[in-house]
């Protein structure tokens, strides 16, 4: 599941309001920004359903998003998800090895050796994903691009200031080197023998989305951590982190920023963050 809410994230107390769209206005913003919790696996047509998050967005001049691909670097981000001199068959036991191969093989099709000397991290995720679509057949009905690509391809079409919050190699930072790879092994051979409660977390995941549940996507997110881990340094640092620019972001043109739906709720929620400076945030339904 720690895997699982990475979807949501790269997924204490309650926001005012349920929706995944806010109208961030007061501290003398001439026009208002807005934010809004992306779903990263979710592709751009969803917006057809969704008129008022392409309103916002057609009425920013700004567009920030968490980060923006970067050819240049893609050679370089390719090799940190691997690990060299090591393979999968020497972190986990020889008959854990077979079940997740065989789980792998007949959840997305792969065959677990194209993997072995990646870390495990990406197996997982790439696991996890497949989970996640099998397990809501509404976002194979949704065509086009991830929409956080989306957001930042159109902008820069519409010539519109487009921000990444953060570079490709400090996000993979996050993914690939936060835990030991044998921790990720471990945590992918864990993911395999609970893979009922994952299925059924991915499903839940997608539902409470679709529904607009900001609050519940909370609820469910924290009720996973105690289980299988913090996530903090994936949401609360990062939040913290981006608040030290968003402001100035805002205040020099009504911005339209499109972040993970997790970075928006709860106490340390970037909901909750713009309120204690003073904004005024009203949930756009």
């Amino acid at each position: 599941m720690r895997i699982l809410l990475l979807i949501l994230v790269l997924l204490g107390g309650r926001v005012s309001g349920q929706s995944m769209l806010w109208e961030v206005s007061g501290n003398d913003l001439k026009q208002p920004s807005y934010l809004f919790g992306t779903y990263h696996i979710l592709k751009d047509s969803y917006l057809k359903q969704a008129p008022a998050v392409q309103q916002a967005f057609d009425k920013s001049a700004g567009v920030v998003v968490e980060t923006t691909v970067d050819s240049a670097a893609m050679l370089s981000m390719a090799m940190k998800a691997m690990m060299p001199g090591k393979n999968l068959k020497q972190l986990i036991s020889a008959p854990d090895y077979d079940l997740v191969a065989k789980e792998f093989k007949t959840t997305t099709g792969y065959d677990l050796a194209m993997f072995s000397m990646m870390k495990p991290i990406m197996t997982a995720t790439t696991l996890s994903m497949a989970y996640t679509e099998k397990e809501s057949d509404t976002l194979s009905h949704f065509t086009g691009q991830p929409i956080d690509l989306f957001f930042a391809t159109e902008g820069h079409r519409k010539d519109k200031l487009v921000t990444p919050l953060e570079t490709m190699e400090q996000q993979m930072n996050f993914l690939f080197d936060h835990d030991p790879v044998e921790k990720q092994a471990a945590d992918l051979v864990t993911m395999v023998k609970e893979k009922a409660d994952m299925r059924k977390a991915a499903g839940d995941l997608t539902k409470l989305y679709l529904k607009g549940d900001l609050n519940g996507l909370y609820k469910l997110s924290r009720s996973y951590e105690d289980k299988y881990g913090d996530l903090s340094f994936l949401v609360t640092e990062r939040n913290q982190t981006w608040m030290k620019r968003l402001p100035g972001l805002m205040a020099s043109r009504p911005t339209f920023i499109a972040v993970g739906a997790l970075h928006l709720a709860g106490p340390d929620g970037l909901v909750s963050l713009l309120q204690k400076q003073g904004y005024k945030l009203r949930a756009v339904k």
